[in-house]
């Protein structure tokens, strides 16, 4: 009985946040710290803002392929090509926004995703015909890869937040945001798979705080332009 009791109980701790309601609670939970460690890094400095920014590249470079399912149409528990990708092209579009004039980004940025789009084309040209969900696995590329660069659209505010040293400008890009973020994240959440790994789960919760940061960015110009 007792045996039985720990096994049970040592499920139940495997399976936390994997599936019903844990999942949800744990996408919600992710989504909150990533926005609160995201404006608390914009509002401190660029350097704050890009360790949270490529802390939240990490997670999605580790977890995209199991949130959107992939690794369930691969039959495979991890995709390393994929989490190098989406690292790589994050971490450069960080350093590509804290170091490239404003005025180059439109040019830049699209560079990245271009770059990652056709890297990931060519991995799959690689796995050759017959494997399995080639298709899949380029969509499923193509939305990591255009992610993993928006998340660097977080950096951007917080230069804006430093030039301007006004920080309703990040508070209410950051306001629109969130609204954003409750809409999309629902949207997401019943999109994705209702079951799977942990990481999956904490990477649905991540993934609109980065997808929106260029729209962040985009807001906060807009607002020290037109508005301050």
């Amino acid at each position: 009985m007792a045996h039985s009791e720990t096994s049970t109980g040592t499920y139940s701790l495997r399976t936390v946040g994997t599936e019903g309601k844990q999942r949800y609670w744990l996408v919600a939970v992710s989504s909150i710290v990533a926005l609160v460690a995201s404006l608390a890094g914009a509002v401190m400095s660029p350097e704050w803002s890009i360790v949270a920014t490529a802390l939240m590249v990490a997670i999605i470079a580790w977890g995209w392929p199991a949130a959107s399912g992939l690794t369930d149409l691969r039959g495979a528990k991890w995709v390393p090509a994929h989490n190098i990708l989406f690292a790589a092209c994050g971490w450069v579009s960080c350093a590509v926004v804290y170091y490239a004039p404003v005025g180059r980004l439109l040019t830049l940025l699209p560079a990245v995703v271009a770059v990652g789009i056709v890297v990931a084309f060519l991995m799959e040209l690689l796995r050759g015909e017959g494997a399995a969900a080639r298709l899949e696995s380029i969509i499923t590329a193509s939305v990591g890869v255009l992610t993993s660069v928006s998340a660097a659209g977080w950096v951007g505010m917080s230069l804006v937040h430093r030039h301007s040293h006004a920080p309703v400008i990040v508070w209410g890009s950051g306001v629109v945001v969130a609204i954003c973020i409750g809409i999309v994240g629902a949207r997401m959440i019943f999109a994705g798979p209702s079951g799977g790994p942990r990481r999956g789960a904490m990477t649905l919760g991540v993934t609109p705080v980065a997808f929106l940061g260029i729209l962040g960015y985009a807001g906060a110009i807009f607002i020290e332009r037109v508005i301050v």
